[in-house]
């Protein structure tokens, strides 16, 4: 209990930090420690960086308050931080899933904004994800969830590659290289490579039904034109759910 609630805490002082990323990555500006104003892109001074205080620091050039971001990347940190820690504990498994958590926030946040899903988060987050998985499990003598990892990796990037193939304007060329990190660290949560499987079925379905059932309930209330919504989120979401969910729901064996 005392690491979750140490994690969530970290998880409000790594928030802000994220923000910035999220407030430069897409035009790939220099990281400068301040948030900008969402309304006029005015700097909001290193105070703006300052957990919770900071989501009511107003903008100096046109007194508008920062808008939902902030807020957002702060709280789903710190609540995907200690969703880390309850289900790993003190052990070496818990760093690369605050890594991933932490990447996939900034990644779902952009592509909610803006629909794109960058090649300098995507491609990153997968050759550290790989090179984790890999150093980790045989220095600790866990080599046989190497293979599920990577067979989650495959699965779920063919499985998005062949709908995105099948369909292009359904989906995104940014949710196919995203795939195979969230396969992978799917499929490093068990040394069985049925169990992958279905972690990766589970969370196609999971992000898919979410996703349409809001965009469907969109398109009821707006019927000027169609709801877009961008898949990334979703994803993000769905494995971070399953991280959370799938020990207690009976899912991982060979544990």
């Amino acid at each position: 209990m005392l690491l979750t609630i140490g994690l969530f805490v970290l998880g409000l002082l790594i928030g802000p930090l994220l923000g910035v990323i999220v407030d430069r990555a897409v035009e790939r500006e220099r990281l400068v420690p301040q948030h900008r104003c969402q309304d006029c892109g005015a700097d909001l001074g290193s105070a703006s960086l300052v957990p919770v205080a900071s989501w009511f620091v107003a903008c100096r050039e046109d007194r508008a308050h920062k808008r939902w971001r902030y807020i957002a990347v702060d709280i789903l940190t710190a609540v995907s931080f200690a969703i880390a820690g309850q289900r790993f504990g003190v052990s070496f498994e818990l760093m690369p899933y605050l890594l991933l958590f932490a990447a996939l926030i900034v990644m779902s946040v952009i592509d909610f904004e803006t629909h794109l899903l960058l090649n300098v988060l995507t491609f990153p987050t997968l050759l550290v994800g790989l090179v984790l998985v890999l150093v980790l499990s045989g220095s600790n003598g866990e080599t046989d969830r190497i293979w599920p990892a990577l067979t989650g990796a495959g699965v779920f990037l063919g499985i998005l590659g062949a709908a995105f193939l099948a369909y292009p304007p359904g989906l995104g060329l940014g949710d196919v290289k995203l795939a195979p990190s969230l396969g992978l660290f799917l499929g490093w949560m068990t040394t069985e490579v049925s169990v992958a499987l279905k972690l990766v079925f589970y969370a196609i379905l999971l992000s898919f039904l979410v996703a349409g059932l809001l965009g469907l309930a969109i398109n009821l209330i707006r019927r000027d034109r169609r709801a877009e919504i961008p898949l990334g989120p979703f994803l993000a979401g769905s494995v971070i759910v399953l991280v959370a969910v799938a020990p207690v729901s009976g899912l991982l064996i060979g544990q």
